[in-house]
């Protein structure tokens, strides 16, 4: 029996860092997803208004002027660029978003699962030990 509680901790272990992978892989997908909205702001903002505030580094900006106001340039992966109208690019960036939005639920969801299935792990680690000492203590009082 020690074998078997040994095990299962030795499983809990392994299920406690693959929900902190997890929980990692969340992190990062948050992230990327407030990246898009905070630039679909910026390209909605761009729509309306000709001025932007390029970043310099160390806290500076200066202000630019917008020659082309309907167009940017994007990366679509492997350094390449295309140039699209702004719209397009909105709606490119709202279906990430919004595939992002699935990923965190699919996450959570398997976060959720992975818990569920190892506080009940848990409760029958500590009926065996429970078991085990009440056996233990029995042996002793013989």
């Amino acid at each position: 029996m020690n074998d078997e509680i040994q095990k299962q901790f030795y499983e809990l272990e392994l299920y406690n860092q693959q929900i902190k992978k997890l929980q990692d892989e969340l992190g990062k997908v948050t992230i990327m997803k407030m990246e898009l909205i905070k630039s679909i702001e910026s390209l909605e903002g761009l729509k309306e208004s000709k001025e932007l505030l390029v970043p310099l580094g160390g806290g500076a900006f200066v202000k630019v002027g917008v020659i082309d106001d309907g167009k940017v340039i994007v990366g679509t992966g492997a350094d390449i660029f295309l140039e699209k109208d702004i719209d397009e690019v909105i709606e490119d960036f709202k279906k990430s978003a919004d595939e992002l939005t699935n990923a965190e639920t699919m996450i959570n969801e398997q976060i959720e699962k992975i818990t569920k299935f190892m506080d009940k792990m848990q409760k029958d680690l500590e009926k065996k030990i429970k078991l085990m000492e009440a056996q233990q203590t029995s042996a002793t009082t013989q």
